[in-house]
């Protein structure tokens, strides 16, 4: 444990997926598990690891959320806990705030990850639909994420404490556009 005391940097990426489903069908045991790992795990870690870094005047933590939490998805346990994160965050932001911590959140979009080309490549997800949505027309890449969170684990975010950053390419911005016709293609 006395190690610990060095780290100053953190990034939580608790997460377990759940499938679409209609919440009658999604049962108590699993909704309890996705908010066990999904919330309870980065309270659990963010804590361990912040209350240090607060006692020693020093810190930035850096959790992840999902867009999920920020749009109506049928997703009845995951989206409700990665919105309770970017809420922890919030909370976590404002108590260390003061003792020199900086907790932010980023919230991805549909990133290209092995398990979404399992999805893909089962025939659960469209690739199209999932692009289509997104007001740049492409998935995230992974390491888009993780030059976000080291920015925010920089000192050239030191002014930046409680934020929920979206990493998406437009998919918040550009899911809603299919009821006026879709995004509209680049211009030449």
């Amino acid at each position: 444990m006395r190690g610990l005391l060095l780290i100053s940097g953190l990034v939580t990426s608790a997460g377990v997926l759940q499938p679409p489903t209609a919440p009658e069908d999604f049962g108590a045991a699993e909704f309890d598990r996705v908010m066990s790992v999904n919330l309870r795990g980065t309270y659990l870690t963010a804590v361990a690891f912040g209350s240090r870094m607060a006692r020693r005047g020093t810190g930035a933590i850096v959790t992840i959320g999902s867009v999920t939490s920020l749009r109506a998805v049928p997703l009845h346990a995951y989206g409700p806990s990665k919105a309770a994160v970017a809420a922890l965050t919030q909370c976590l932001a404002a108590d260390w705030g003061r003792s020199g911590v900086r907790i932010n959140c980023i919230s991805p979009g549909y990133v290209a990850t092995p398990p979404l080309q399992k999805a893909i490549d089962a025939g659960q997800r469209d690739p199209h639909l999932l692009e289509e949505a997104a007001a740049m027309g492409r998935l995230v890449r992974a390491e888009e994420i993780g030059k976000v969170a080291a920015f925010l684990l920089s000192e050239e975010a030191s002014a930046v404490t409680g934020i929920n950053m979206p990493v998406d390419c437009g998919w918040l911005v550009g899911s809603h556009m299919g009821t006026y016709g879709g995004v509209r293609p680049a211009r030449a």
